[in-house]
């Protein structure tokens, strides 16, 4: 009789198949070596004495299903109407000069507008905080947002002759 589960001898799982753990995965990119169109994904793995890299060819099923032709990206960042949103409203494009703001409506992007984001400005971070504000952060300001309207909320500058160089947001807080 075959062993199953309750009292008695005998192994109660079965090895189906064996695979390498390859975590902690500690960034990856995607390349396509050979200009087909079939990306491989090689990855930093491990740490330590024990790290590699990993090169991940078959098995790995990307799906594309938009695409933006504007070369030049800097930086991208999704934006909610609210905190809880199940969707994205907009997306905040930067270049090295300026910056776009994409609506989401639908299957298409529409360029808009956020009333008090500085367009011609490159946005160092963008992002929803909590109590449904937008916030931009370029070089010379910081600019706040109602989420639902795009109505202006407030904004920041920096002492004069010094920039922000750096930001994050978290919550309900932003450091520039």
């Amino acid at each position: 009789p075959a062993p199953g589960p309750g009292p008695g001898p005998g192994p109660f799982l079965e090895v189906v198949e064996c695979m390498p753990n390859l975590g902690p995965v500690i960034d990856f990119c995607v390349v396509d070596p050979e200009g087909q169109g079939q990306g491989q994904v090689v990855c930093c793995s491990g740490a330590f004495k024990d790290g590699s890299l990993r090169v991940m060819r078959n098995g790995i099923g990307l799906t594309e299903h938009a695409a933006v032709d504007l070369p030049g990206i800097k930086g991208l960042w999704p934006l909610r109407a609210a905190t809880g949103a199940p969707y994205d409203r907009y997306l905040l494009v930067a270049f090295t000069d300026q910056t776009k703001v994409l609506a989401i409506s639908g299957e298409d992007l529409e360029e808009s507008a956020i009333a008090g984001f500085d367009l011609g400005a490159k946005t160092l971070l963008c992002a929803t905080l909590d109590g449904d504000i937008l916030v931009q952060v370029c070089a010379g300001r910081v600019a706040l947002a109602d989420s639902a309207t795009g109505a202006p909320r407030g904004h920041w500058a920096p002492p004069s002759g010094r920039t922000v160089s750096v930001a994050a947001a978290e919550g309900a807080d932003v450091v520039a």
